[in-house]
C-alpha cells in the first residue's frame, strides 16, 4: 500500500508541475473538424472514434497542455484520431511531432500521413519530413533547421526526435505511438523541445482501468471500444505441439492463397537451460517445410537497418513466411498477412500475445492465430 501510495503521489506530483506551465490554447471550429474529416478518411469514423477527437479538442483547447492516453485495439483507428490532433496543430499555423519505436514504423507513419496531409480542406500543403537515425548528417541538420525556422510543419520519427539539436519553432501537438515503448523521462523530453505542447499518447495493450488509473495517473484517459464495420475478428486457436504438421498445412494452404505468415518463438538461438524452439534452429527448418516458399528470419540481435531491411521486404511480399521473435511484436503493418504462429505460446505475457495477434488481421482477410504451447500446462 505504502508503496502504491508513494508512487501515485510522485505520478501527481509530476502532472503538476508540467500542468503548472501554461499551454497554448488552439482553436478547433466545428466546420474545419468536419471538412478535415470528410476530406481525410474515405470512411466513416466510428462513434468511439468521433468520442476521442471530441476529448482531444476540449483537451487543446484549454491554456493547460493535454495530456492523454488512447487506448484501443489493433485496428479500432488510433491513427485517424491522432491525424485528426495533428491537423488541429496544422489548422492554428503551429507544428506537430509523431514519435514511433522503431524506424520501420516511423516511415509507415511518414507515408500515410503524408498522403492524407494531401488532402487538407483549406488547401494548404503541409511540408511533412521524417528524422530517424539512418539519415547523413547533412539531411538530419537540414531537417533541424527546418523545425527551427518553422518551414518544417509535421514531423514523423523515432528517438531521433528527442536528441539534442532538435529544436522546434512552435510545436502545438505531439503524439507517442506505442506508448509502452517509451518511458515517462522520454515522454518529458518530447515536451521539452516545445513550448509545452499538447501530448497524446497511444497504446493498443489493453490496461485495466484501473490500473491505467494508477500507473499513469498523469494521463487522462480515452478508451476506443469500437472497431471499424467490416473488420473480422482474428480467430485465435491452441494447438498442441503433436499437431504442428497439421499447422504447417494449414500456413500453407493461405501461402497458397497468396497470404503470407508470421512464425513466431520464445528465443533466438538454442539454450542448454531453456527447453524451447529457437528462431534460428527453426529458420533452418522451416526452409524445408516450405521449400517452395521465401522464408526470412528477423530477430533483436540483428542491426537495426538488417531488421528495417527485411521487415520492409516482407511488407512489400518479398518473403511469404517471417521467422521471428519478440521483436515482431510492435511493428510493421502487413495487410496481406492472415496468419500467426507463436510457438512456445506459455512463455509470453498476455499483453504480448495480444501485440503479437495484432500483427494479422490488418486487411481485408479473414485472419488466423495459432497458439503452440511446449508443454502440456493448464495456462
Amino acid at each position: 500500500f505504502d508503496e502504491l501510495l508513494l508512487l501515485q503521489l510522485a505520478i501527481l506530483q509530476h502532472r503538476r508541475e508540467w500542468q503548472s506551465a501554461p499551454g497554448q490554447a488552439l482553436d478547433v471550429t466545428d466546420e474545419f473538424l468536419e471538412t478535415f474529416v470528410a476530406a481525410t478518411f474515405p470512411y466513416e469514423l466510428t462513434s468511439a472514434q468521433r468520442r476521442a477527437i471530441q476529448d482531444i479538442r476540449r483537451d487543446v483547447s484549454q491554456p493547460v497542455p493535454m495530456n492523454r492516453l488512447i487506448q484501443g485495439d489493433v485496428g479500432a483507428g488510433k491513427t485517424a484520431v491522432a491525424l485528426t490532433a495533428m491537423a488541429m496543430a496544422l489548422a492554428n499555423q503551429k507544428q506537430a511531432a509523431l514519435m514511433a519505436p522503431t524506424s520501420i514504423l516511423a516511415e509507415q507513419h511518414y507515408r500515410s500521413i503524408t498522403q492524407t496531409f494531401t488532402s487538407m480542406p483549406d488547401g494548404s500543403r503541409p511540408v511533412v519530413a521524417l528524422l530517424t537515425s539512418a539519415l547523413s548528417q547533412t539531411e538530419r541538420e537540414s531537417i533541424y533547421r527546418g523545425l527551427a525556422d518553422g518551414s518544417i510543419d509535421v514531423v514523423i520519427g523515432t528517438h531521433a526526435l528527442i536528441q539534442d539539436g532538435v529544436e522546434f519553432n512552435d510545436l502545438a501537438v505531439a503524439v507517442i505511438d506505442e506508448q509502452h515503448r517509451f518511458g515517462v523521462e522520454q515522454r518529458g523530453r518530447l515536451r521539452g523541445k516545445g513550448s509545452n505542447p499538447h501530448l497524446l499518447v497511444m497504446t493498443a495493450t489493453p490496461i485495466p482501468r484501473t490500473l491505467a488509473l494508477t500507473m499513469y495517473a498523469d494521463l487522462d484517459l480515452t478508451v476506443i471500444d469500437e472497431k471499424p464495420p467490416g473488420r473480422k475478428d482474428v480467430q485465435t486457436q491452441i494447438v498442441y505441439p503433436v499437431e504442428r504438421e497439421r499447422a504447417f498445412s494449414f500456413i500453407e494452404s493461405q501461402l497458397q492463397q497468396g497470404r503470407q505468415a508470421f512464425i513466431v518463438h520464445p528465443l533466438v538461438e538454442a539454450s542448454d537451460k531453456i527447453d524451447a524452439r529457437s528462431a534460428s534452429e527453426a529458420f533452418d527448418e522451416l526452409q524445408i517445410v516450405f521449400h517452395r516458399y521465401r522464408v526470412c528470419l528477423l530477430h533483436g540481435r540483428m542491426k537495426p537497418a538488417e531488421k528495417d531491411e527485411i521487415m520492409g521486404a516482407f511488407a512489400a511480399h518479398e518473403y511469404d513466411v517471417m521467422v521471428t521473435t519478440s521483436v515482431a511484436e510492435v511493428g510493421v503493418d502487413v495487410p496481406n498477412a492472415s496468419v500467426i504462429m507463436i510457438e512456445g505460446a506459455n512463455r509470453f505475457g498476455l499483453a504480448q500475445l495480444h501485440q503479437f495477434r495484432g500483427r494479422v488481421g490488418r486487411g481485408q482477410h479473414e485472419s488466423f492465430c495459432l497458439l503452440l504451447p511446449d508443454g502440456d500446462t493448464p495456462e
